[in-house]
């Protein structure tokens, strides 16, 4: 019996890994995204521009632990995120409420993002 393909199939054993790490990775971003998303919709807003220096960094993956960062780029955003305070728009704790609310149920979704991406790159 001869099986053909063998070469493709070893390189694509040996490729495994880091495909399906850079589709964790791709989940993950996506995850930060929405988590993100949700965490702008609650950001108090006066001029606009807190909320719209909202971002995601791109994965990084160190030590075989993949993480985003997800933040504002102002040098006040820790005062409005912290400081109780009557927000006609948004309110207080408007990241880590996202954040803590996206937690239940992010390793399922993560999971099923990434086999997602893997049947798909088939």
């Amino acid at each position: 019996m001869k099986w053909q393909g063998t070469d493709q199939f070893t390189r694509w054993l040996n490729e495994t890994p880091a495909v399906t790490q850079k589709h964790l990775e791709g989940a993950l971003f996506t995850e930060g995204e929405v988590v993100m998303g949700v965490a702008k919709r609650r950001t108090p807003v006066r001029f606009g521009t807190l909320k719209s220096t909202g971002h995601v960094k791109p994965p990084e993956t160190k030590g075989g632990v993949t993480s985003v960062t997800l933040g504002y780029g102002t040098d006040y955003a820790i005062y409005v995120h912290e400081r109780p305070a009557n927000h006609p728009i948004g309110q207080m704790k408007f990241l880590e409420s996202a954040v803590l609310e996206a937690g239940p149920g992010m390793s399922q979704r993560l999971k099923k993002d990434v086999l997602d991406r893997i049947g798909g790159a088939g």
